[in-house]
């Protein structure tokens, strides 16, 4: 029986305000302090017999991951062969963090100086998510939670039934812009309604894509859509032609749930019906919202990043920014 640590993710979520509570730092100065334990490995270094032992002071050190939880469910993870050979890889590969942790000080630098200076503290865990796709990175209060298990490289034999185009996601280069846009989600947690227009999402996105390059200033923007050099500029260069594409078909205000997801959901190329739509990459709709953003934060410098995530208006967002490729 495989045991799955995915669970774990969203009770983590639920205890980070407690946890923030009880020991966010009340200090005015700029610095932030970060501090990381690594959790896969405090846990596998366990002997399965000696687990029931060991687990008090584990859970003193790691008490957010023992939510709703019993000691068995530990014993039987450390048992797991699926767990353990996912956490030799992970120990052979992640040996050394720190280029990451320098990245996520960085990003939290960056948060703090412009959404939030009242920010002082991070807590970073790296755990083994039992390959949750779903929460590569979690972010909450005071604390973020690293799966390393989703960042093995492509050619990383479990993720061999992923269809290419999301397999190549799960490279290490992606951990930053991973935190990034976890943090920009946080800032800007807003589901979408029902029946929300295509043009609504793709704001949305846009905001949040714009966001995280505010958090990584200095990474390259086809990296936060996952892009290749190419796809990004051949976007660019097409830009016109694709925008032109949804406003010839009057796509913008169309709230069909399958044209959402053909332009916003992940996907190896869009389909748009021209002898381009393999050079088109997938989730064109948020590449297209992000450059509308763009165009808005540039058309109204009054407008801080901080402001432009408490925007819900898209419509009034779109209007003001005059885009037109």
């Amino acid at each position: 029986m495989v045991y799955s640590l995915s669970r774990i993710s969203i009770f983590c979520l639920l205890a980070a305000l407690f946890f923030h509570s009880c020991t966010c730092s009340k200090e005015s100065d700029t610095s932030i302090e970060l501090q990381v334990a690594r959790f896969e490995q405090d846990l596998f270094n366990i002997h399965p017999e000696e687990i029931f032992k060991k687990l008090p002071e584990l859970k003193e050190t790691y008490h957010t991951f023992f939510l709703s939880t019993n000691d068995e469910f530990w014993r039987n993870i450390l048992l797991d062969s699926v767990h353990i050979r996912l956490f030799m890889h992970v120990k052979d590969s992640f040996k050394d963090i720190s280029h990451e942790i320098t990245a996520a000080r960085h990003i939290f630098e960056q948060y703090k100086t412009q959404f939030d200076p009242d920010f002082h503290r991070v807590f970073i865990y790296t755990y083994i998510s039992n390959l949750d796709y779903n929460y590569p990175v979690i972010f909450r209060d005071t604390l973020l939670f690293l799966a390393l298990d989703l960042y093995l490289g492509e050619d990383f034999p479990a993720y061999n039934y992923l269809p290419r185009y999301l397999a190549r996601e799960r490279n290490r280069k992606y951990i930053p812009i991973d935190i990034a846009l976890t943090i920009s989600e946080e800032l800007a947690d807003r589901r979408a309604l029902y029946s929300e227009t295509l043009l609504s999402y793709m704001i949305r996105e846009g905001i949040k894509l714009y966001t995280a390059c505010k958090l990584l200033p200095n990474e390259k923007e086809f990296n936060f859509f996952k892009y290749s050099k190419e796809q990004w500029d051949f976007c660019v260069k097409n830009e016109r032609n694709i925008w032109l594409y949804f406003i010839q078909n009057k796509l913008l205000y169309d709230s069909n749930t399958m044209t959402v997801k053909k332009f916003m959901d992940p996907a190896p190329f869009t389909k748009m019906g021209t002898g381009f739509d393999r050079e088109i990459p997938g989730r064109i709709g948020r590449w297209v919202g992000y450059r509308i953003v763009c165009e808005f934060m540039k058309n109204n410098p009054g407008v801080s990043p901080k402001q432009l995530t408490e925007i819900t208006d898209y419509q009034n967002l779109f209007s003001k920014s005059n885009y037109k490729p």
